[in-house]
């Protein structure tokens, strides 16, 4: 269950882990590597509960928190979102997206960078939606895991415009996940508010039921 992949993930913490994961999982040889729910999955929940999806608004500027190599970012193009911006810290993952990229008829505003997630360079307000597919449960694989969430999302919260919302796919639910839940009672995440979805069950988890999607909005002061 969570716990089995909870525990086999404990090895996927930090830089180096990522870097030899994505040196392993070569794009040219297995193409793209998704996390969670297949991609199909994964679309329908953002246009059912994520309002830039949900009105087809294609100038909205989106981060993917932890991108790895999804093919969400080249379907999303596809589908008109010209603005998207994907995000890792495995150099590894990155040159291999931009490869991707290259190889690619139309690059329609799309990035690439080598970046933690927990100290982005980007200025204040800076996109409309952040995409998170199981980022978030990789930050909180430590010993402190609410701090360590609290700290990604103020960072989240920083970079994302009024208005904006964060879809966190997660393998956990609320009970395991309160600091997801409840951000809108800390006041360090002062103006998010959070719901949450189920979702089809996870690939890494067959048969054990639901996954879960939290949509936080940073409400408009």
């Amino acid at each position: 269950g969570t716990a089995r992949v909870d525990s086999a993930m404990q090895s996927l913490n930090n830089e180096p882990s990522w870097q030899r994961y994505y040196g392993a999982w070569k794009m040219e040889t297995h193409g793209f590597r998704e996390w969670y729910l297949e991609l199909d999955d994964t679309l329908s929940a953002l246009r059912s509960y994520v309002l830039a999806f949900k009105n087809k608004a294609h100038e909205k500027r989106i981060l993917h928190s932890g991108t790895g190599t999804s093919k969400l970012p080249f379907l999303l193009r596809d589908e008109g979102y010209k603005s998207q911006v994907g995000i890792d810290f495995s150099e590894t993952c990155i040159d291999s997206l931009r490869e991707t990229l290259k190889d690619s008829k139309t690059k329609d505003g799309m990035e690439f960078h080598k970046m933690d997630v927990k100290q982005m360079e980007f200025k204040e307000s800076s996109f409309d939606v952040i995409i998170d597919k199981g980022t978030c449960d990789c930050v909180m694989l430590t010993e402190n895991k609410d701090e360590a969430a609290a700290c990604y999302l103020a960072e989240c919260n920083r970079v994302l415009k009024p208005g904006g919302q964060i879809a966190i796919f997660s393998l956990f639910g609320p009970k395991e996940r309160g600091v997801l839940v409840n951000c809108e009672k800390q006041k360090s995440l002062g103006g998010l508010s959070c719901k949450h979805f189920s979702t089809p069950e996870a690939l890494e988890c067959p048969g054990e039921g639901a996954s879960h999607l939290y949509v936080i909005t940073k409400n408009i002061q």
